[in-house]
């Protein structure tokens, strides 16, 4: 398939138009679709990501990282509620997924609602206890409250378990 060359070497418009072709002579080709959905994720266009993992899920509901991605798209449209309800059934599929659990999280403490952000960076923590990113938001919320030393101290367990990039302020 010369859609998987192109995507290889950065070629996405190519990639793009035979992932299309695959979809077209072959509408439950679910892997042209997610590659479609991850392009157009990355490009930003989150309307025809959205539009690609609504397809691939409707033959695939279960399929972890469309669900993932979706949720995700949700959220970077500003869709909170359909993003949560997106990483919710993600946890569903896939109940030790520390993601979604860190994503419905970040949502949460976008819109204020600190104690349901702290409660799912938490179960992202039972997963994963070493993803800095939960810990890092849950120093957020920490210092938020005025609880500067739990604050540093999260934000140290982030800077020590952070892989490139590292959360804001780590040395």
């Amino acid at each position: 398939m010369f859609a998987v060359l192109y995507q290889t070497v950065g070629l996405n418009d190519k990639a793009v138009e035979e992932f299309t072709k695959a979809v077209q002579s072959n509408p439950k080709d679910a892997y042209a679709y997610y590659q479609l959905g991850l392009i157009y994720k990355d490009r930003r266009d989150f309307n025809m990501a959205e539009d690609a993992y609504n397809k691939l899920l409707k033959i695939f509901p279960e399929h972890p990282d469309a669900n993932y991605d979706l949720g995700y798209v949700y959220r970077e449209k500003g869709l909170y509620d359909k993003a949560i309800a997106q990483y919710r059934k993600l946890v569903e599929i896939d109940p030790k997924n520390p993601h979604a659990h860190y994503d419905i999280g970040y949502i949460y403490r976008m819109m204020g609602q600190h104690e349901e952000a702290l409660k799912e960076y938490k179960r992202a923590l039972e997963i994963d206890p070493k993803h800095p990113y939960a810990h890092y938001d849950i120093g957020l919320i920490y210092e938020k409250w005025g609880m500067k030393d739990k604050a540093e101290e999260e934000f140290g367990i982030a800077c020590k378990y952070a892989k490139v990039p590292k959360p804001t302020g780590c040395k």
